[in-house]
């Protein structure tokens, strides 16, 4: 990533008109320098105000610095120069999603523009259709600070297809259960893209709330690795939050996996770490049976 920054910071040096500075403010962003990349795309855009591609990595950074009002102005700016613009349309998608605005979010989504839908738009409308279907009426997941744990953050391309398993369901949902021994207790292992694997994961009005969890939970490996990097204390293997009726637990699982297990508040948190870690055990032997 740094020899990337650099031959970019580079090229735009020998040409500062030139639109080198799109992949230059995005893998700074990438790299977790924000201010940085939010001054080289203003800059950029100070030259170039008319191209969308270039609102877009704006947009984006906004969002990775929590400013989501002013990322949808960008991505709505993009998508009034291209109204065909698939990332644009994705990160407004996501807003609404964030937002708890679900129907806006599948509305925007679902726009086809006469062409064939995006990947990476057709795999955000499948999460928020799953978000729709789980949701009766609204919905209140027990654990506050998700929004903390994982920034907006859509690519400039789809990431590379991983090839997960494709279990029994019925299976599946019951994998954590023989390592589970509390009826305030629940495991859930999630994919890289959002999308339950196995498990489940309830609210504390007994609602099956696992697609909802899972989608807000798409990223929290690669931010968390992120963060770990720029503090320079080596791979992450555990995330604990403590909230007001659950502790989750979160360990980095096979397979690009995340595996994330809830107990009632009053659940010693060395107990927790223990249920995580005959979960992760759980996760492991099925994945390599299965896959």
């Amino acid at each position: 990533m740094a020899d990337e920054i650099r031959r970019l910071s580079d090229d735009l040096a020998r040409d500062p008109s030139s639109l080198v500075f799109m992949p230059l403010a995005d893998a700074l962003r990438r790299a977790g320098q924000l201010d940085v990349a939010l001054r080289v795309a203003l800059r950029g855009l100070d030259r170039h105000p008319y191209v969308a591609d270039a609102h877009d990595v704006l947009a984006r950074i906004h969002a990775d610095r929590g400013d989501l009002e002013r990322a949808a102005d960008e991505w709505e700016m993009a998508l009034r120069l291209d109204p065909a613009h698939a990332q644009a349309r994705l990160g407004l998608g996501f807003v609404d999603f964030r937002r708890g605005n679900f129907e806006s979010a599948e509305q925007r989504l679902s726009q086809e523009d006469g062409g064939e839908q995006a990947p990476s738009v057709a795999a955000a409308l499948a999460h928020v259709r799953s978000a729709l279907s789980a949701r009766a009426g609204t919905v209140a997941v027990d654990f506050k600070g998700s929004e903390s744990l994982k920034s907006l953050k859509p690519e400039a391309a789809p990431a590379p297809v991983r090839e997960y398993p494709q279990p029994n369901p019925s299976h599946a949902g019951q994998l954590f259960s023989s390592v589970l021994d509390g009826t305030d207790q629940t495991a859930l292992l999630v994919d890289a893209d959002g999308l339950v694997l196995a498990g489940s994961y309830t609210d504390a009005n007994a609602q099956d709330v696992s697609e909802i969890v899972a989608a807000e939970l798409a990223g929290v490996s690669s931010e968390a690795e992120r963060a770990m990097r720029h503090l320079g204390l080596g791979a992450w293997t555990t995330m604990l939050v403590e909230a007001d009726h659950n502790i989750v637990a979160m360990t980095p699982a096979p397979l690009g996996s995340l595996l994330v297990v809830s107990a009632g508040r009053q659940t010693p948190v060395g107990l927790v770490r223990l249920l995580l870690d005959r979960a992760l055990t759980q996760a492991r032997d099925w994945l390599a049976r299965v896959s």
